[in-house]
């Protein structure tokens, strides 16, 4: 038989970490085409239709919204119409062409109390806006389009976007007093990984509700230590590998609750893929030795 064609993805969100890293990962293999704010804002959703329709495509990628937990907070107006109404619509539009939509969501979905690993058919309950935007964002998604897939994400880091190992190693060159919260747990999680993963969902037609994320888990503080640690064997000048614990409640500078436990279980993709997840710690090193070992 001959193989199917290759899909045409559609790509939003495509100037943030992971959509950058989609568009690098399906590029080479299928026509692809990445919007940003400037071809899609999500705060004017009543352009949505229009828009798509004069866009050819067999799959979208919705990595666009609005993800910083304090701008939600104080502007939940616009929380809604870029987490819940922007994607409704999309996912409206894709079942009525027959494409398939693939929408991200976040750990925030959980309430962080003390819990094993969060599977997906637990009880979502957030405590902040940008979770419950999330949330309603995915209801509405598949209630749209029953076809639709929601992957969940934790703490993305990637070569696209400067994320908390980063920033830390950024800091230890500067300074060797450093402090990072040790009581905020979840699963890091590369977004190479993520674009390997989706690309095998799309080929098994995979829909509903999927955890995404790398194995172990860690809090700010060990995942920090961790980035410290790898940024040492290789050699860039850091003046510690050691961070100072903190509480997340002395960050005082914070609009929005945080959940403190969100590591989510990811057996249901490894059920599918046939293969285990490769741990946080070896995606970050494969990150780092590329990004920041000198040549």
């Amino acid at each position: 038989m001959p193989a199917a064609p290759s899909p045409r993805i559609l790509i939003l969100g495509a100037t943030g970490g992971l959509g950058r890293a989609l568009h690098r990962h399906f590029a080479p293999k299928c026509e692809t085409v990445r919007w940003g704010r400037a071809e899609l804002d999500f705060e004017r959703p009543a352009m949505i239709p229009e828009k798509l329709a004069a866009q050819p495509f067999d799959v979208l990628l919705n990595a666009a919204g609005m993800t910083s937990p304090d701008a939600c907070e104080m502007q939940p107006e616009i929380a809604q119409l870029a987490n819940v109404t922007a994607p409704q619509i999309l996912a409206e539009c894709c079942q009525a062409r027959g494409a398939r939509m693939i929408h991200f969501s976040t750990d925030h979905v959980f309430s962080g109390e003390l819990h094993e690993r969060w599977v997906e058919a637990d009880a979502t309950q957030p405590v902040n806006v940008y979770g419950r935007t999330k949330r309603d964002g995915e209801m509405a998604v598949l209630q749209a389009s029953p076809n639709a897939l929601v992957a969940r994400v934790s703490w993305l880091f990637g070569p696209d976007k400067a994320s908390h190992p980063d920033h830390i190693i950024q800091r230890a060159l500067q300074a060797a007093e450093l402090s990072a919260v040790e009581d905020k747990i979840s699963v890091p999680t590369s977004n190479a990984d993520i674009c390997g993963w989706i690309e095998q969902l799309i080929h098994a037609q995979a829909n509903g509700v999927w955890h995404l994320c790398n194995g172990g888990s860690a809090s700010w503080h060990s995942w920090a230590e961790a980035a410290l640690q790898i940024a040492s064997v290789i050699g860039l000048p850091v003046k510690t590998t050691s961070v100072r614990p903190i509480k997340l409640a002395e960050l005082a500078q914070l609009k929005a609750l945080r959940p403190l436990m969100t590591v989510m279980n990811n057996a249901k993709l490894q059920n599918l893929l046939g293969s285990e997840m490769r741990h946080w710690r070896e995606a970050l090193e494969d990150y780092l030795v590329k990004n920041y070992r000198a040549p």
